[in-house]
């Protein structure tokens, strides 16, 4: 099955602080034709971009662990196209591009599609598709990262960095999930202070820490619908509204924890690490959006940085209902 393209995107509006790496290679033309370059050694990265079209890959996390993780992508053409569908494979080599790769992983191409149910009026990212690979990484490092996508009758490969670590910086999957108070509303006027969707979600109407006690499986989305850096908040809140109507209070709380709180004069304060709510710093969290999966009895049980849709949400919890 091959890609489809749509949309034109600039690289600025894909960038997510310390989320969205772009890796690229330039070409400069010399009178003197350079040396003779020996061949790349097969089952290298090196080898799999000969003769391939070049394509960019937007890499949506800060890093991975080692061992069984997902690896979320996205992938543009040079003139800023993004790819949709299709199921790209996936590689991995730690010492360099050069040298015998890990893999292929498939990936899964998913797409944002609560914003057609919800409408909200938060800023939307041009990044309306992504994929998904479940990759598994041997060992802590930098690791050089090759995507094979088909396009037409031709190949394209995005190459990128990624750093995979021993433990997750903040909230392993499988640590006990922080518990902290959050606000709470359930009038629209409460809702407007604790919440820069607009219009605001009901996904507040219980505080984290009451919330990991009280017997049911928990979904929290950390996010700031309106001043989301990579724009990307506004989609995945909707993705984790719409599993919480077709999933229901009564199976599992589902909870919003806005990172700059508007407060009684409605106007949120400027977005800097300094102005996030309690529960953000709390958490440790220094990008957005964040979606974690909790357990009954508290532990993390999936974790999600960046772009998720309901049908992974909804993969994750189904486990752990009762």
């Amino acid at each position: 099955m091959t890609v489809t393209t749509r949309f034109t995107l600039t690289r600025r509006e894909l960038l997510s602080a310390g989320a969205i790496a772009i890796v690229g290679a330039a070409c400069t033309k010399g009178t003197t034709p350079p040396p003779p370059q020996p061949s790349p050694s097969p089952g290298s990265i090196d080898r799999l971009k000969v003769g391939a079209i070049e394509l960019s890959l937007l890499e949506a996390q800060s890093e991975l662990t080692t061992g069984k993780n997902l690896f979320s992508f996205g992938l543009t053409t040079q003139q800023g196209q993004l790819l949709l569908g299709g199921s790209p494979k996936v590689y991995a080599s730690q010492n360099s591009a050069a040298s015998g790769a890990l893999g292929p992983w498939d990936a899964t191409a998913y797409k944002f599609a609560a914003d057609d149910v919800f409408k909200d009026n938060a800023p939307r990212s041009p990044l309306t598709g992504f994929y998904v690979a479940e990759v598994d990484m041997p060992k802590a490092g930098n690791w050089t990262f090759a995507a094979v996508a088909q396009l037409s009758s031709k190949t394209g490969v995005g190459v990128g960095i990624m750093k995979v670590v021993a433990k997750a910086s903040v909230a392993p999957i499988g640590s006990k999930a922080l518990s902290t108070p959050t606000p709470v509303g359930t009038t629209d006027a409460e809702l407007k202070q604790i919440c820069t969707r607009d219009p605001p979600d009901t996904m507040h109407y219980l505080s984290l820490d009451k919330a990991l006690k009280n017997g049911l499986p928990t979904v929290v989305c950390f996010s700031t619908p309106l001043l989301c850096e990579s724009r990307m908040c506004g989609p995945v809140t909707d993705e984790v509204y719409a599993a919480f109507q077709s999933t229901g209070k009564k199976k599992a709380n589902f909870i919003h924890v806005e990172e700059f709180l508007p407060g009684p004069s409605l106007k949120p304060p400027e977005p800097t690490e300094e102005n996030q709510s309690p529960p953000f710093k709390a958490w440790g969290l220094l990008t957005e959006p964040w979606t974690f999966v909790i357990d009954a009895k508290g532990i993390i049980r999936a974790r999600f940085e960046g772009p998720v849709v309901e049908q992974e949400i909804e993969a994750a919890l189904q486990p752990l209902l009762g």
